[in-house]
């Protein structure tokens, strides 16, 4: 987010000024008419030029999360959005948590509403949030809504978790194994050699292989890093900016045997849960599948919500839509048929979405399950074979000595 200084003609046709953070001047003169202020000049304030550094004030999903259920839990007793928001103030330690509800009272108290407050942080909020926030404001359930969306956030929440739980533990394994490896190759290693070199004997093809490795390792350390680390830092810089890049890695992901499956429940489960909350909370069909598909971080699953949207657009039903693309699995266009057929469909998503929570909670498991002694095996193959290729010179010496 980004400060910008303004100033401003009210609705009596007064000049008035001040500072409002937005992401680009566009959004902060959207921000100000909304507030009831029609823009005469806008400027950056020098005071953001960290504004760059968005990663600095963004909340994190833990205490979105705190901080949503909180205030859905004071409006549903009856307070004021402004007062449930002073009160929430007082409660927080965070600054970046205080700095937001700050300016989100600022925005309220200038006239503003709840969803526009919530739209000056798209770090933070995204359009799936705004937007619901905007339905319960037309609808004046904006408690409901808040509940919905405190829930909704809370289970995306423990989704990531999850993924991210299955792969930590591998990953920390790798580290040990590559440190260890490291270590081997280029302090061990080369001290062994000096050893078998006073004895003039032939060494073995495999450790003849390995103290070449070791040579290289050692003259090419830090060479090889920086460039291990270039190639990493160049390839997620051209996933994240290139589309092409994205869909092939994304693709990539959906095709690795057992991981696909992981990597579809996720996804499968975020998109109904949205969809669900999005129709509850009386926001259109087609405007839903939007924010879905927007808010979609795989390219796949993205372009397939993009073109079951463009089907119901043109008269489709949403089961029929889904039932076309194979990205979705039959099941869920099924249960999307009789939702539809019965006028339940935001029961029958949230239906969904427990059955692929259950389902990624058992797929989490199984593969913590295979991945763990898979890892283990492996690694501990690679070093038991270097340490294999350390020792079989010393079946050489014996034989050497003997004769």
């Amino acid at each position: 987010m980004r400060e910008f200084t303004y100033k401003a003609r009210n609705h009596q046709g007064e000049m008035v000024t001040g500072t409002v953070e937005a992401e680009t001047e566009s959004s902060a003169s959207t921000l100000l008419t909304s507030k009831k202020l029609f823009p005469v000049a806008i400027k950056e304030s020098s005071s953001s030029s960290l504004g760059s550094f968005s990663f600095l004030k963004k909340i994190s999903r833990r205490d979105k999360v705190f901080f949503v259920r909180q205030l859905a839990t004071m409006t549903g007793a009856g307070l004021p959005i402004a007062q449930a928001l002073a009160t929430l103030l007082e409660q927080t330690s965070r600054q970046n948590v205080k700095k937001m509800i700050e300016q989100m009272t600022r925005d309220i108290e200038a006239g503003g509403n709840l969803s526009t407050a919530f739209g000056g942080f798209p770090e933070t909020f995204n359009k799936t949030d705004v937007n619901m926030i905007a339905s319960g404001e037309a609808s004046g359930k904006i408690d409901e809504v808040l509940l919905h969306m405190a829930d909704q956030n809370e289970k995306n929440y423990q989704t990531i978790k999850k993924i991210r739980t299955v792969f930590i533990y591998p990953a920390i394994l790798a580290t040990v194994v590559v440190v260890i490896v490291t270590g081997l190759l280029i302090f061990v290693l080369p001290q062994m050699e000096g050893l078998y070199k006073g004895f003039g004997v032939q060494l073995p093809l495999p450790t003849r292989i390995l103290i070449g490795f070791s040579h290289f390792m050692g003259r090419y350390f830090l060479l090889v890093i920086l460039a291990l680390v270039a190639i990493f830092v160049a390839t997620r810089i051209y996933i994240r900016t290139n589309e092409t890049g994205k869909y092939i890695w994304h693709r990539f992901k959906l095709s690795i045997p057992i991981v696909n499956k992981f990597v579809s429940l996720s996804y499968l489960s975020i998109i109904t849960r949205t969809l669900a909350s999005l129709v509850s909370s009386g926001v259109p069909i087609l405007d839903s599948l939007q924010i879905v598909s927007e808010a979609m971080s795989n390219v796949i699953y993205r372009d397939s919500m993009a073109a079951v949207r463009d089907k119901v657009k043109q008269g489709n039903s949403l089961s029929s839509a889904l039932k076309e693309d194979r990205v979705f699995p039959v099941l869920i266009s099924q249960m999307i048929a009789v939702g539809e057929q019965t006028g339940e469909l935001d029961s029958m998503l949230s239906n969904m979405a427990e059955y692929y929570d259950n389902e990624l909670d058992s797929m989490t498991k199984n593969l913590q399950s295979l991945l763990e002694p898979v890892i283990i095996v492996v690694m501990g193959g690679i070093v038991g074979t270097i340490i294999i290729c350390i020792l079989l010179p010393v079946y050489s010496l014996q034989n050497f000595v003997v004769h």
